[in-house]
This record gives structure tokens, sequence and C-alpha cells, in this order.
């Protein structure tokens, strides 16, 4: 579980399935991230607009086709560390390179344990913070 530091960090979970989101949210809250979850590119991009995050869970395979859109604005906001990232796809990692380029960060190929989502975003959060401590 990640180490509570005043805020707990803020995770935009970007998945059109409901019962991934529902499943991943309940995991990443009980190990002390604070989570919002959307269902689409447009919403992805709003919210990525609207407020920092401190990471942001993709998968790329958006029923509006926008996955490849919100990697690229992932990739364009200008940052040190934060936000991180962790891509999702039922593709696999050569496909998603194909399809979209660097993904610059973690990749787990659907389906996937979800405790290694937990681990990887713990894991890179805590490298960003002991970098800007």
């Amino acid at each position: 579980m990640i180490e509570q530091e005043g805020e707990r960090p803020r995770v935009l979970l970007v998945e059109d399935d409901a019962a991934v989101t529902r499943i991943l949210s309940l995991l990443l809250r009980n190990s002390g991230f604070n989570v919002t979850g959307v269902e689409s590119g447009k919403e992805a991009l709003f919210a990525l607009d609207a407020k920092p995050y401190d990471a942001v869970v993709l998968d790329l395979g958006l029923p509006d086709g926008l996955g490849g859109e919100v990697l690229g604005k992932l990739h364009s906001i200008p940052r040190d560390c934060f936000p991180v990232w962790v891509v999702i796809s039922a593709l696999d990692e050569d496909e998603v390179t194909r399809r979209y380029g660097s993904i610059d960060g973690p990749f787990l190929p659907k389906p996937f344990d979800p405790l290694r989502l937990v681990d990887l975003l713990e894991k890179q959060i805590e490298r960003c913070r002991s970098t800007h401590s």
C-alpha cells in the first residue's frame, strides 16, 4: 500500500468496461489512491485539462477511438515526473507500439493481474516522490 503523505495520489482510470472499472477502482481505492474513472477518450481529455493527476491508467481500446489521442496528450504535458501512466490493452505490446508509437511507460496486456497494476503505480509514484523530496 502506498504511504500516505498528505493527499492521496490522484489516479485517472480510463476504461470503457464497467466491470473492469469497478474492480480496479475498488482495488486502487483500497490501496490508498483517489480514483476518477472515465469511459471514453473524450472524457479523459477533458479530465486531464480540468485538473492534474499523479497517475493515469489508460486502456487504448476505447469506443470513441481516442485512446491514441489521450496517449498523445500525456506525452505533451510538460512534466518532470508526473503524471506517470500505465497503458493497458487487449493488443500485445508490439501491436500497440506499431499503432500508437512509443508508450513511454509500463504496459500491461489484458488480461492482467490487478495487483500488478497497483504495484506498478506504487513504484512509479514513490520513485517520482523520492526524486522530488
